[in-house]
């Protein structure tokens, strides 16, 4: 399944997608950028989003206690690849995870654990960055793909929407 509908499939089932990163890192806002974006756009009956800068702990019991099936963590990450690669998966697919494929690792892994034992499914969706130099903006490569990912999110929640009334 390629990741596009991967997320889409995510998405069809009520979700939370918890934007991550720093402001002032380049390319490490693109999970606040999506967040930001989707918050903007997104029907909050149909996708709850959260933009919880580098302080995910501090919304993982709220999102815990949430009626969202889904979470999706936004968030630049360190991977083979060209800037502006995305993965999605589990997030305790990521093998690597442990060893740093995101800037907030140690945060991930307990909130991950403590969502999923309250029966959320967890995601990482990730894109490698360019730059996480201090500075703002996203670079061209990961400011293009962060594009994409949020109008495929809206896309799917629109889709999502009209299947649900035709029913």
């Amino acid at each position: 399944m390629d990741i596009l509908s991967h997320i889409r499939d995510v998405v069809s089932e009520k979700a939370c997608v918890v934007g991550v990163g720093n402001y002032y890192r380049r390319d490490d806002a693109v999970g606040l950028y999506i967040a930001q974006q989707l918050k903007e756009q997104a029907d909050p009956e149909r996708c709850v989003v959260i933009n919880a800068e580098d302080v995910i702990e501090s919304y993982v019991f709220s999102i815990a206690d949430s009626d969202c099936k889904n979470v999706i963590l936004v968030d630049a990450v360190s991977a083979d690849g060209e800037p502006g690669s995305v993965l999605f998966g589990r997030l305790d697919e990521f093998e690597d995870f442990q060893y740093g494929v995101t800037t907030h690792k140690l945060a991930f892994g307990l909130c991950g654990r403590i969502l999923e034992d309250r029966g959320k499914r967890t995601y990482l969706l990730g894109i490698v960055p360019q730059d996480i130099d201090f500075g703002q903006g996203l670079t061209e490569a990961v400011e293009k793909s962060a594009a994409i990912i949020k109008e495929h999110i809206i896309e799917s929640l629109k889709y999502r929407k009209e299947s649900l009334h035709e029913h």
